[in-house]
């Protein structure tokens, strides 16, 4: 889904800069695909032959799945849907099934963390490989490519599925005929010909599964990397930094408030106030996902597409955000109040003509896709702010040419972000780690919580003269871990 596409032919050469047929909602800004590893080579004589069968199949498995689902995103010059391909689930399946595997080499310590490379490849910029010789990284890989599936997959529940005769009738949301119903009519028959046609219901599963992708983005920066050592920190690629990590999970969580605001929008309950809340908070995320995402040395194949995709977003919030705060201001009684309401929807017609440029500008971006359409909010969103700055303008010179127009807008009103992602938890080890002769994990200083969990600056600094310490305790093995969880 989103943009993934390859431009690299099967005898080296460029191709002709297809368009990539599916619709960008959910924007899946890069797959890593796993490559084959020797990992019985590597492991012989650390573990058992069975436990090194085993982490071997799920790892082939993943390597097949993902090659199929890369596939799919390279090369289908349509949409994938979620009728029709459930690849994306049985990888995601897979990889649930390899973490209680992989979490053995991770918590075992160094001589197993670093005993097996692992390399992985970027879809889109295929020379990319990178191999780390270092479960960290096979972890915060699985987690990156499982957020990725879920934004594959709310992708899908955002895609219009057209229905059998062609065309309907469906009132769009943000539709609202009670203040023109007369001129809206025939606005209301053409857009409902070209609508697009999204369930709620597939909205609030998009909602889920946006939230889904981020609470992975997080789990690797809460629970991996403060445990990562630094010289693996260093080798890690742009994909799986923290600044990278951070930048998707507030990347999906402004998406799923924007999906949050069309169904403000839509309601005749919600009011000004709750929509103004709601496109501030969107300003408010996309402003971090801007700053996160220039740190990122990412790829110029990378990074142009993804940094036109949260202009284009941000520009929207802006746009939506001085609109309703334009709304809200005209409803108090303070001093020179139609000035300033005319100076935020001002504002906010300059953001909505930068998000139809961005727009634009993103779909003829290479990789290049299919131009988004205008929908959900800001479908509404593009038919008032003109007609509203403009009517705004014509009475702020009939009526109010004594209130002084401010240099700049208002400053937008900052609230904290309602919208919270339940944090994924990393499973327990798997039982056949058990089975091993000598396997010792490391002690966690946190008992009730793995070692995966335990922070740095949790660590206790050694002690200079063990005699006044006594007996050292015995290193806690597979068995102890696991009561203790």
């Amino acid at each position: 889904m989103g943009c993934i596409f390859s431009s690299d032919a099967d005898d080296g050469g460029p191709l002709e800069a297809p368009v990539q047929s599916s619709e960008v909602f959910a924007f899946v800004p890069g797959l890593r695909e796993p490559k084959q590893s020797e990992i019985a080579v590597n492991l012989k004589g650390k573990v058992s032959p069975a436990l090194a069968t085993k982490l071997i199949s799920l790892r082939s498995q993943i390597i097949s799945l993902s090659g199929r689902n890369g596939s799919l995103a390279k090369t289908k010059l349509r949409a994938k849907s979620i009728d029709d391909d459930t690849s994306h689930l049985n990888l995601e399946k897979a990889l649930n099934e390899y973490l209680p595997v992989l979490l053995g080499l991770v918590v075992g310590g160094e001589k197993l963390s670093s005993a097996v490379k692992f390399p992985w490849t970027n879809v889109v910029d295929a020379k990319k490989d990178t191999a780390i010789a270092s479960g960290y990284y096979e972890l915060l890989s699985v987690l990156h490519l499982l957020g990725m599936l879920a934004l594959q997959e709310a992708n899908a529940y955002l895609t219009s599925k057209p229905p059998a005769d062609g065309y309907y009738f469906k009132v769009d949301e943000g539709m609202c005929f009670a203040l023109h119903p007369v001129f809206a009519f025939g606005r209301y028959l053409s857009a409902s010909l070209s609508s697009h046609n999204v369930s709620d219901e597939s909205k609030r599963r998009a909602i889920d599964l946006l939230l889904k992708a981020a609470s992975y983005f997080e789990c690797a920066i809460r629970a991996v990397l403060p445990n990562t050592p630094d010289e693996i920190k260093a080798k890690l690629p742009a994909d799986v930094t923290e600044a990278m990590f951070r930048s998707l999970e507030l990347q999906a969580l402004g998406q799923a408030v924007e999906l949050q605001l069309g169904f403000a929008v839509a309601s005749v309950k919600a009011s000004l106030a709750v929509k103004r809340r709601l496109a501030c908070e969107q300003v408010e995320i996309w402003d971090k996902v801007v700053q996160k995402l220039g740190s990122v040395p990412l790829a110029k194949a990378l990074r142009d597409k993804h940094e036109l995709f949260v202009k284009w977003k941000l520009n929207e919030a802006k746009a939506a955000a001085y609109y309703y705060h334009s709304q809200v201001l005209e409803e108090g009684c303070e001093d020179n109040v139609h000035a300033q309401s005319l100076s935020c929807m001002k504002a906010s017609h300059a953001f909505l003509k930068g998000s139809q440029k961005a727009r634009n500008e993103f779909g003829n971006t290479e990789p290049l896709t299919k131009l988004p359409i205008v929908w959900g909010s800001m479908k509404y969103l593009s038919n008032r702010i003109p007609r509203e700055t403009s009517s705004k303008g014509r009475i702020f010179r009939d009526n109010y040419l004594n209130e002084k127009m401010p240099r700049s807008p208002p400053k937008l009103p900052e609230f904290p972000i309602a919208l919270v992602v339940d944090p994924f938890s990393l499973p327990s080890l798997d039982p056949a780690w058990m089975k091993e002769r000598g396997y010792e994990a490391r002690t966690s200083l946190t008992p009730a919580v793995p070692v995966y969990y335990t922070l740095k600056d949790q660590i206790q600094p050694p002690v200079p003269d063990l005699s006044v310490v006594g007996p050292m305790p015995p290193p806690a093995t597979v068995t102890d871990l696991v009561q203790a969880r």
